[in-house]
């Protein structure tokens, strides 16, 4: 009789954990399809799955939070591996071109930044460490810095969004430009001053609340109110 009890618990479980995996696979296609702007509507239909099913399971911001933990959880691992390289400016290369593939297949990667500082801190940590690296063994300018480096994969990025449609593999071109200037071969200091990290932060939080609110690239300043409680009704 125990036994005859357990089976059904033990299939609704299954059926439960099947479609919360659906419903994140689903999830996590729809924001890389179409961005944040997605609605949970559209994330049940592509799950297969009831409305209520979905609402039993996960907020809308609940499922951006799973998802972009596990995005960071990959790219610490790409991390280690680069750090574990012989070479300590192919190291810091590799998990470059990486951050930028995955974002040519993922457009939700970019917004996802407005939501939580603590995200943005653990990706430049894995910057600073491989970068630190590749300047402690003479490969990369000992000037240039992590905020130097978050803005130049911001400008790449851009290129995939201009030639992305007509050209996909331009961005790679793009970034080859960037990592010849980062290199220690060139004795002439940069010009200027390097971005102060609290600047960056707040700047990349407005610029990162308005890709959310707009569901695109916003090249320009914003200077309506509220910036940041409108952009958190794409999580709602």
């Amino acid at each position: 009789m125990v036994t005859t009890e357990a089976e059904p618990v033990r299939c609704l479980r299954s059926d439960a954990r099947e479609n919360r995996d659906r419903i994140l696979a689903a999830a996590a296609q729809a924001f890389a399809d179409d961005g944040l702007g997605v609605s949970l509507i559209e994330i049940a239909r592509r799950a297969g799955v009831g409305n209520a099913t979905l609402h039993r399971n996960f907020t809308k911001q609940q499922l951006v939070e799973e998802l972009f933990q596990d995005w960071l959880a990959r790219r610490e691992a790409v991390a280690a591996r680069a750090m574990a390289e012989p070479d300590p400016w192919h190291g810091l290369v590799s998990f470059l071109e990486d951050v930028l593939a995955d974002g040519t297949r993922n457009r939700a990667i970019g917004p996802l930044f407005a939501i939580c500082p603590g995200w943005r801190l653990r990706f430049r940590a894995m910057i600073s460490d491989l970068l630190a690296r590749a300047q402690n063994a003479g490969s990369a300018r000992a000037d240039l810095t992590v905020e130097d480096i978050v803005l130049a994969l911001l400008g790449v990025a851009r290129t995939m969004a201009i030639t992305g449609n007509s050209s996909p593999g331009q961005w790679r071109r793009h970034l080859a430009i960037v990592l010849d200037g980062m290199k220690a071969q060139h004795t002439q200091r940069l010009p200027g001053l390097p971005p102060v990290p609290a600047q960056l932060d707040s700047d990349l939080r407005e610029w990162s609340c308005r890709m959310l609110r707009n569901g695109a690239d916003d090249a320009g300043p914003d200077t309506r109110p509220d910036t940041r409680q409108q952009a958190a009704r794409q999580l709602e």
